[in-house]
């Protein structure tokens, strides 16, 4: 499932042509964890190489697919490992304690992304992860936090708990109080979602946008997210067809949306 959109799809590809990213994501990199793996204090540079290194995975494999190279799948594939690898390195220290338990070092906003990637592509390393971030408490979210706290209560309802829903989760609250509903209406829900994918995808410095990383600027993981734990569970899932006035110049038909980075998933 891939967003046509043109601008997006161009910038995309731009930043993976670049040999400066490939420079700073990929060789920087490497090095990085290289230099770490030699000195066991260096857990902070390990996990920043590692995220790092996975977003150019990520961007690059997707770039690669876009372009029909359907071995950019590989790429993705990896670049998820290595930012769940960086994600879970994170999260062994505890940054303070609270009344609800002890907060480890772990962004939600990353964590959030990573889960959503791995749950799209069937991650079977994932659970650690998924655990780690499922059991996160409450202080660990701000009030911008809406998509990681929508992500949190999918995982609790793949672990058969009821999900919490309060309106900390804005325009996510709804996919929840329609889980079961008749699919037509969850589907109108989740083309909503859709709709604030494509404007979230620019952040301003200190304050990034959910979905501005090159790993997440055409990837719709809010409905693949879903539709993995609806399938997990044995439900419905209802076709999901975003076609809206305020976005026709940017979107194509579903036949479009559900494309190159689907094609050959398994």
């Amino acid at each position: 499932m891939l967003f046509r959109s043109t601008n997006l799809e161009r910038q995309m590809l731009d930043w993976a042509d670049k040999p400066a990213t490939a420079r700073y994501y990929r060789e920087g990199q490497i090095q990085q964890i290289e230099a770490a793996l030699a000195d066991p204090r260096r857990t902070t540079q390990l996990s920043i190489g590692a995220w790092m290194l996975g977003t150019w995975h990520l961007g690059s494999g997707q770039a690669r697919v876009l372009r029909s190279d359907l071995v950019g799948w590989d790429d993705i594939r990896l670049g998820v490992s290595y930012q769940r690898t960086s994600l879970l390195i994170r999260a062994r220290r505890v940054v303070k304690a609270t009344r609800q338990g002890d907060v480890p070092d772990l962004p939600v906003l990353q964590a959030a992304n990573c889960t959503a990637w791995g749950l799209s592509l069937g991650d079977p390393d994932g659970e650690l992860l998924y655990e780690a971030f499922r059991t996160l408490p409450d202080a660990c979210f701000g009030d911008e936090d809406s998509w990681p706290l929508f992500v949190r209560e999918l995982l609790n309802i793949r672990a058969g708990e009821r999900p919490v829903v309060t309106p900390r989760l804005g325009i996510y609250s709804e996919v929840l109080l329609g889980w079961n509903d008749d699919p037509t209406l969850l589907a109108r829900r989740l083309q909503t979602i859709l709709d604030h994918h494509l404007q979230s995808t620019r952040g301003q410095p200190g304050n990034p946008a959910s979905f501005e990383e090159p790993g997440m600027l055409l990837y719709p993981a809010e409905v693949l997210a879903v539709r993995r734990i609806r399938a997990d569970l044995e439900l419905h899932m209802p076709k999901v067809e975003h076609r809206s006035e305020e976005h026709t110049s940017e979107l194509q038909s579903h036949s479009d949306l559900v494309c190159r980075l689907l094609l050959e998933k398994k």
